[in-house]
C-alpha cells in the first residue's frame, strides 16, 4: 500500500488495470489491435450489438409448417355415359372394313381424310346404330375359297383394283416426254413388281385358305354356340398365326377387310372375354379409319370401366399395340378416340400395379403430344366440351402418375408443366372446375419436392392464373385450399417466388378478401353456445354444425392456408414491411387471436408464426 498526497491509498492491482476491465477482455481488445481491422467490423468480443439482434431475428424467419390437403384416392373408374355416348352403340355395319382393306396410296389418303373431318360432329353419337349379327357363312365361304379364283388368274389381271396404283395425276401425265428405252425399263419393272406381289399374293392366299380360314371358322362356330373359351383359345391361336406370318400390316389383302367385319360384327357381345379380343385383333392390323379406330379405342374404356378386366392390360400386350396406334393418330380428326384413350389411361391408373406396367411404357412423350395438338384448338369454341373431354381423363391420369416416384422427373420437363399451367390459365369457368381441381392436385402433390417445385417457380404466367382462380373461384373450398397450398410451398422455397408473386397489384388484395370471407364463413359454423340465444338460429346451427362438422375444420383448413402464404411472402424484408402497412390483413390476424376458444390450435400458432415473421 502507499499513500498518496491526498491520503487516498491506491493498490498495486488498480495501478495495473487503471480501465476495470477483466483481464480477458483486455486480453481481446490487446489481440484486436495487433490485428488492424477496418472501423465498421465488428469486434469479435462484442456478443449484442443492434445489428446482430436484427440479424438473428431475421434468421428465425421460417416457413409455416402444413400438410399437404388431404385427398382422398378415388378409385372411381369413368364409364362410356360420362363422356354423353350411348353404351349400346357399337355396331359392325358403321366399320369402314373395306377402307382398311386398301393400299396406302393418295386418293386413299383423302378419302381417309373426308371420313375422318365426317365423323367428329359430337361426342355423342347422331345416327342410330343397327346391331350387326354375327357373320353369315357366306362370307367366310367367300373369305376361305376366294384364293381358288386369285390362283386360276395370270398376267396383270391377278391384281385387284384395290392393289393397283394409283393413276398419275393431271400433271404427271402431262409431263411425260420419255424415252422409248426408259418406258421399256419403266415397264419391265413395273412387269417384275407385279410378278413379285402375285407371288407373295399366292402365298398368302395358301396360308389364309389352309390356316387362317378354318381358325375364323372356328371363332364363329365358339361365338354362335356361346362356347367362351373356345373363343379364347382360337382367338389367340388366330393373333399368333397372323402374326407369325406378317399378315397384320399388309393391308393390300382383302381378307384381311373381311376378317375386320368379322371381327366387327362380335362387338355387340357383352362379355369381356370376346370384346378383348376384338380389341387386340383389331388394334393389331393397324386400323386407320377415323370411326373404326373411334370404335376400337372405345371397346378398350368400356373394358377398364371395370376393374376384373385389368388382367387383360397386365397380362397381354393390348396396351403396347394402343400405345403405338394412338402415336401415329391425327390429334385434331380422332378427338373422340383420344377422349377413350385418355379414359382408357385414367381408369388403368387407379390400380397401382398398372401404374407400375404403364410407367416403365415411358408414356409422357405421347402424353406431352396430345396436350400440345389439344391446346392448339384452345380457341375453336366449338370443340371446347370435346376438349375437356379429353383433358380431365388425361390431367387425371398424370395425377395418378404423380405417386408413382420413378415418374417424378418427367415433371421436370419444361414442355409437361407449361402445358399444364397453360390449362390454369385458359380452362377457369365454372364448367372446367374438375380440370381445374385435377392440374391443382398435381401441382400440390409436385411442389412438396424442391426439384418440382423450382420448376413452376419459373414459370412466370403460373402465378396470374393462381391470382384468377382464387378472384374467380373464392366459395371453392376444394380449389382455393389447393392453389393456397401450392403457393405456400413456393414462396416458402423461393425468393423469385415471393418478389414475382408480390410484383401483382391484386396479390396481397386477394390473400386479404380471402381471409376476411374465410373468417366471416368460419364464424357462421360456430357451436350453439357460441351463437345468440335464439331458439331458430340455434336450431339451425345444431342442424350445421352436427351434419357438416367437416365443413367446420375445411373452413378452418383454408384460412390455415392463406395465412401460411401470407407468412411466407413475410420471408422477404420487402414484402413484410407491404404486408404490415395493410391494416385490414393485420386486424383480421389479431381477430382470429381475439377469440382463441373458437379456433383450433394449429390455427393459432400459425397465426402467432405469422406475426412473428412480420
Amino acid at each position: 500500500m502507499s499513500n498518496s498526497p491526498n491520503g487516498s491509498t491506491h493498490s498495486s492491482s488498480g495501478r495495473e488495470n487503471p480501465t476495470g476491465y477483466s483481464s480477458s477482455t483486455q486480453m481481446k481488445r490487446r489481440n484486436s489491435r495487433e490485428s488492424p481491422m477496418a472501423f465498421y467490423e465488428i469486434p469479435s468480443w462484442v456478443e449484442n450489438v443492434p445489428s446482430k439482434i436484427i440479424n438473428n431475428a431475421k434468421q428465425s424467419l421460417r416457413d409455416m409448417p402444413t400438410s399437404r390437403p388431404y385427398t382422398p384416392r378415388d378409385d372411381s373408374r369413368y364409364i362410356l355415359t360420362k363422356l354423353n355416348h350411348d353404351p349400346t352403340s357399337f355396331s359392325g355395319t358403321s366399320v369402314d372394313y373395306e377402307t382398311e382393306s386398301r393400299p396406302t396410296s393418295s386418293k386413299t389418303a383423302d378419302i381417309n381424310r373426308r371420313n375422318s373431318k365426317g365423323s367428329i360432329t359430337g361426342i355423342s353419337d347422331s345416327s342410330p346404330f343397327v346391331a350387326a349379327p354375327p357373320p353369315p357363312p357366306a362370307r367366310l365361304t367367300k373369305l376361305i375359297h376366294q384364293t381358288t379364283q386369285d390362283q386360276v388368274r395370270s398376267g396383270d389381271s391377278s391384281i385387284s383394283n384395290q392393289t393397283k396404283p394409283p393413276l398419275p395425276s393431271n400433271h404427271q401425265r402431262s409431263n411425260v416426254s420419255l424415252t422409248a428405252s426408259t418406258t421399256t425399263t419403266k415397264t419391265s419393272h413395273h412387269r417384275n413388281s407385279s410378278s413379285s406381289t402375285k407371288d407373295d399374293s399366292s402365298e398368302d392366299n395358301l396360308i389364309w385358305k389352309h390356316e387362317i380360314g378354318p381358325l375364323i371358322e372356328t371363332l364363329i362356330s365358339a361365338y354362335q354356340k356361346n362356347h367362351i373359351e373356345q373363343f379364347d383359345q382360337t382367338s389367340n391361336d388366330l393373333y399368333h398365326s397372323l402374326l407369325k406370318h406378317n399378315l397384320f400390316g399388309k393391308k393390300s389383302n382383302k381378307k384381311r377387310g373381311e376378317l375386320l367385319k368379322t371381327l366387327f360384327g362380335f362387338i355387340e357381345s357383352e362379355n369381356s372375354i370376346v370384346r378383348f379380343h376384338v380389341a387386340r385383333l383389331s388394334l393389331a392390323f393397324h386400323i386407320s379409319s377415323s370411326n373404326n379406330l373411334r370404335h376400337v379405342v372405345r371397346l378398350t374404356a368400356d373394358l377398364t370401366s371395370n376393374k376384373t378386366n385389368d388382367h387383360f392390360f397386365l397380362n397381354t400386350n393390348i396396351l403396347d399395340l394402343l400405345f403405338e396406334t394412338i402415336s401415329r393418330v391425327d390429334v385434331e380428326q380422332n378427338l373422340e378416340s383420344i377422349a377413350y384413350f385418355c379414359t382408357t389411361l385414367q381408369n388403368l391408373t387407379v390400380n397401382n400395379e398398372l401404374i407400375c406396367l404403364i410407367s416403365e411404357k415411358r408414356p409422357f412423350e405421347l402424353i406431352k403430344n396430345i396436350l400440345k395438338h389439344l391446346l392448339q384448338l384452345k380457341d375453336q369454341t366449338q370443340l371446347l366440351s370435346k376438349l375437356c373431354d379429353c383433358l380431365v381423363p388425361l390431367t387425371s391420369t398424370l395425377r395418378n402418375l404423380a405417386d408413382n416416384d420413378l415418374n417424378r422427373r418427367e415433371f421436370l420437363s419444361d414442355d409437361l408443366i407449361n402445358y399444364l399451367t397453360f390449362i390454369l390459365k385458359y380452362f377457369t369457368d365454372k364448367s372446367h372446375e374438375d380440370l381445374m381441381k385435377n392440374v391443382a392436385r398435381l401441382f400440390s402433390k409436385l411442389t412438396q419436392h424442391n426439384d418440382c417445385c423450382m420448376k413452376l417457380v419459373q414459370c412466370s404466367s403460373c402465378y396470374r392464373s393462381f391470382l384468377k382462380i382464387l378472384i374467380k373461384h373464392e366459395s371453392n373450398q376444394a380449389l382455393v385450399v389447393r392453389i393456397c397450398f401450392i403457393l405456400g410451398n413456393m414462396m416458402a422455397k423461393s425468393e423469385d417466388a415471393r418478389s414475382t408473386f408480390m410484383k401483382d397489384s391484386h396479390a396481397l388484395q386477394t390473400l386479404t378478401k380471402l381471409l376476411h370471407s374465410y373468417i366471416q364463413l368460419d364464424s357462421l359454423v360456430l357451436k350453439p353456445d357460441k351463437i345468440d340465444n335464439n331458439d331458430s338460429i340455434s336450431q339451425d346451427v345444431d342442424v350445421v354444425d352436427d351434419s357438416n362438422t367437416n365443413q367446420f375444420r375445411s373452413i378452418e383448413n383454408v384460412i390455415n392456408k392463406v395465412i401460411r402464404v401470407l407468412s411466407n411472402l413475410a420471408i422477404s424484408e420487402e414484402n413484410g414491411l407491404i404486408i404490415i402497412r395493410r391494416d385490414d390483413c393485420i386486424d383480421l390476424l389479431f381477430k382470429l387471436l381475439k377469440a382463441p376458444n373458437q379456433h383450433s390450435e394449429e390455427l393459432l400458432v400459425h397465426v402467432l408464426m405469422a406475426l412473428n415473421n412480420l
